[in-house]
C-alpha cells in the first residue's frame, strides 16, 4: 500500500505566519519573564510517559506558540502521517517502502499485516532465534572450537549496526549477568581492530559481524582482519564456532565461513538508523539476555503507544519536534547541545545525531521537489 501524499507547503499556512508574529512579540524575553508572566508553566508544560519525566517548560515557547504549532503540524498532516507509518502505509515513497521500525517492539499477540503476512509473527521469530542461541551462549552449552566458554562479543559494523548497540550497551551494561561482555568495532582504520583485541583470548570470543548486504566495504574489511586473528591462532575450521552474521545474504555469509544456520535477519521496511532493536540488537542481548532485552524493547513500545493514541496538545514526540522546529525555523538556532548528564548515556548524542540527521536531513521533500 503505497501513500500518495498531498504534500501541504506549511511556509504558505496561516500558522506559519501567525508564528513569525509570535517570535517578534516574544522578542528577547528572558525565561524569567516567561515563567513571571505565567506561574503555571512549570507544573502545565510537563508530560509523563512511562517512567519518562518531560519538562519543556524551559524553552523559550509560550502557551500561544504551543497552540501555533500544534495547528501548523495539522496543516501539515502529521497526524495523518502518523497512522500511516503506524499502519504499513508506505511512506518512503523514494523506495517504495513501508516505515515499520515500530514492529519491532509489537507485543507477540499483535497484529500488524504489511503485504498480506502479519509482520510480527516474523518479528518474534527472529527475536526467538536470537533468544535461543543467547541462551545458549550465556549458560556455556554454546562453546568455541577449543571448548571453552565464550566470554567476549565483539560487534563489527558501522553506521546503525554500531552506533545503535554501542549506546545500548553502555546504558545497560550493568544488567549483564552472565560474565559476558561486549566490544565494537567500526572504524575501518586497523588501530580499533587492534586495540579491541588486543587482550582477548581467541578461544573466548565471539564476532558478530552486522551489514545486511555482507559487502559493507568497512564492516567486511574488519571482518576478514577479525578471521585472520582467530585463524592465525585456532585455524579455519574454528570460523564456525566463532562467528555469526547479522544480514539477509546467505550466499555471502557462507562464503565468508559462517554457517547460516547462526545468521539473523532483519527487513527492508527497518532503517539502519532505527535497527538496534531488530537482530542487530543481538551484541546487547548475548550480555543483557533476552528477558532484559524485551523489557527494553517494552520501553520502546510505550513510547510508541503515546506517540500513536495522545493528541498532539500532550504528545512529548511530536511537541519536542515542533519545539526543534521553532528554534531552527524562527529562533535561528544553527545548533543543537544534547548533553547526557549520566556517565552511561554518553554515547546517546552520537546515536542520535545520525537519527537525527539522516531523518531529517534530506535535499528534497516526499514529493521528489527540492
Amino acid at each position: 500500500m503505497t501513500a500518495q501524499p498531498s504534500i501541504p507547503d506549511i511556509i504558505a499556512a496561516p500558522a506559519w505566519d501567525a508564528l513569525r508574529k509570535n517570535h517578534d512579540q516574544i522578542g528577547e524575553t528572558h525565561l524569567r519573564q516567561l515563567f513571571a508572566d505565567d506561574p503555571d508553566r512549570g507544573r502545565d508544560l510537563t508530560i509523563t510517559v512511562g517512567d519518562l519525566y518531560i519538562d519543556y517548560s524551559k524553552h523559550r515557547v509560550t502557551r500561544e506558540t504551543l497552540r501555533l504549532l500544534i495547528e501548523l503540524a495539522r496543516a501539515a498532516g502529521l497526524e495523518e502521517r502518523r497512522d500511516q507509518m503506524f499502519s504499513g502505509v508506505h511512506i518512503n515513497t523514494s523506495e517504495d517502502r513501508a516505515v515499520l521500525h515500530t514492529a519491532l517492539r509489537l507485543p507477540r499477540d499483535a497484529e500488524l499485516v504489511v503485504g498480506g503476512r502479519n509482520v510480527v509473527q516474523d518479528v518474534h521469530a527472529v527475536l526467538d532465534a536470537m533468544g535461543d542461541f543467547t541462551d545458549r551462549l550465556r549458560s556455556g552449552e554454546w562453546t568455541g572450537a577449543t571448548g571453552k566458554r565464550i566470554t567476549t562479543v565483539v560487534n563489527i559494523g558501522i553506521g546503525g549496526s554500531d552506533l545503535g548497540p554501542v549506546m545500548v550497551y553502555q546504558a545497560l551494561r550493568h544488567y549483564a549477568d552472565a560474565g559476558i561482555s561486549a566490544r565494537f568495532v567500526s572504524n575501518v582504520d586497523p588501530a580499533d581492530l587492534i586495540a579491541k583485541l588486543a587482550d582477548l583470548d581467541p578461544a573466548t570470543t565471539l564476532f558478530v559481524v552486522a551489514s545486511k548486504t555482507f559487502s559493507t566495504l568497512e564492516t567486511l574489511t574488519n571482518a576478514t582482519a577479525a578471521r585472520r586473528w582467530l585463524t592465525d591462532t585456532l585455524g579455519d575450521a574454528a570460523v564456525s564456532k566463532h562467528f555469526v552474521a547479522v544480514s539477509t545474504n546467505k550466499r555471502l555469509v557462507d562464503d565468508f565461513g559462517i554457517n547460516t544456520d547462526n545468521m539473523f535477519g532483519f527487513w527492508d521496511w527497518v532503517g539502519g538508523r532505527y535497527s538496534v532493536d531488530s537482530a542487530i540488537g543481538l551484541s546487547v542481548m548475548a550480555a543483557i539476555g533476552r528477558e532484559a532485552f524485551a523489557d527494553f524493547l517494552s520501553g520502546f513500545h510505550i513510547v510508541d503507544e503515546h506517540f500513536r493514541t495522545a493528541p498532539l496538545e500532550s504528545n512529548a514526540p511530536a511537541l519536542l519536534g515542533l519545539i526543534g522546529l521553532w528554534y531552527s525555523n524562527f529562533m535561528g538556532a544553527q545548533s543543537r547541545a544534547v548533553l547526557p548528564y549520566s556517565n552511561d548515556l554518553a554515547r546517546f548524542a552520537a546515536y542520535l545525531q545520525q537519527l537525527t540527521m539522516e531523518s531529517n536531513g534530506k535535499s528534497t521533500r516526499a514529493d521528489g521537489t527540492p
